[in-house]
């Protein structure tokens, strides 16, 4: 497989809260890194107030080499693990991240608004992201109603997931 700026895209996880300390050292590291954010509404008290959150809360991406970088990566600051299965590491096409990318305006993620509702056990398609074209069910809308918890039944494999409710539609 060849990439073409030469290295892959790999998820991250994040400790806890701390996806822009993990963005910060891998930046001070000269590694490529990408956190996608968006502005969102949350109620304190009586009041709505928008902040910035991470998209995917938890996770971000980085381009590096893996082979010289893993362990320096892996033990950056922020950084819970390099996401993959047994000895191998999951990667993000190149054209995936400029799809999120695209959507930005004033380095914020623009989310496209959609009156679909869905409920628990509807089947559902993701149709935009990391994981368009999987087929999943959906399970709950979380608290910011904007994501989705869904559970994903593509190739022979289940997990459960959360998602933009912006990504999903009905197959």
């Amino acid at each position: 497989m060849s990439f073409p700026c030469g290295n892959p895209w790999f998820v991250l996880s994040a400790k806890p809260k701390q996806e822009a300390v993990a963005e910060k050292h891998l930046h001070e590291q000269g590694v490529e890194v990408y956190l996608p954010l968006y502005r969102r509404r949350v109620k304190v008290k009586k009041d709505k107030l928008e902040v910035i959150s991470p998209l995917f809360p938890g996770y971000l991406f980085a381009r590096f080499d893996l082979a010289a970088c893993y362990s320096q990566v892996r033990y950056t600051r922020g950084v819970k693990a390099i996401l993959g299965s047994g000895d191998r590491v999951w990667t993000i096409a190149d054209d995936k991240i400029t799809a999120i990318r695209a959507r930005e305006t004033d380095g914020l993620v623009q989310l496209r608004p959609k009156e679909t509702v869905f409920h628990p056990g509807d089947p559902i398609r993701i149709d935009q992201g990391a994981f368009d074209g999987w087929e999943g069910v959906f399970q709950e809308e979380l608290p910011d109603q904007q994501r989705a918890l869904i559970l994903l039944t593509n190739l022979h494999y289940s997990s459960t997931m959360i998602v933009l409710k912006s990504y999903l539609t009905r197959p």
